[in-house]
């Protein structure tokens, strides 16, 4: 009989909760303004906020609006300043204060038009903040297919693996 002890499956189990919670609790080294980040491939990205995003629905809704549009993940401009990064790289979180003061900065990039408008509708799913609803009319078909579907995400009567069409 061995006398080695081997841990419980339970135990070794990791609770979906704890690390979503552990995910957007860390925060990654920050970037000082004009620092060179390195581009990173809008797949790592997208993988690592989903894994974040897991098991709430507001963050599944702005993962899929964000991926689905795609600029966020393409502009290390973005990506570089609004998110943090959990300590082994599979987990990113958006920092959606920042990512707000990114967009609506006087002097920044973002005029008025349909990323901003996105940008900002991802943002009051969060921090329940203004949302620019008057610009809606500023979204192609196809943003705007986008935007309803993480809208009804967001509302948990939308699975995200049904939009990403993933169902079995």
């Amino acid at each position: 009989m061995s006398t080695e002890r081997r841990p419980s499956s339970r135990r070794n189990r990791v609770d979906n909760k704890h690390r979503i919670e552990r995910a957007t609790t860390r925060r990654a080294t920050r970037h000082n303004d004009g620092a060179s980040v390195p581009a990173m491939s809008s797949e790592v990205i997208e993988a690592a906020l989903y894994r974040a995003a897991e098991g709430d629905y507001a963050a599944q809704a702005t993962t899929y609006i964000l991926t689905e549009e795609g600029s966020f993940v393409r502009r290390p401009d973005l990506y570089a300043v609004c998110l943090d990064w959990s300590d082994d790289g599979r987990y990113a979180s958006v920092r959606w204060e920042t990512l707000r003061e990114v967009v609506t900065a006087p002097d920044g990039p973002y005029p008025d038009g349909a990323l901003r408008t996105i940008l900002l509708l991802c943002c009051s799913l969060h921090d329940d903040g203004p949302v620019p609803l008057s610009r809606l009319a500023s979204l192609d078909t196809t943003n705007a297919r986008i935007v309803s579907r993480g809208v009804h995400i967001a509302t948990g009567a939308l699975p995200l693996r049904q939009a990403l069409g993933n169902t079995p």
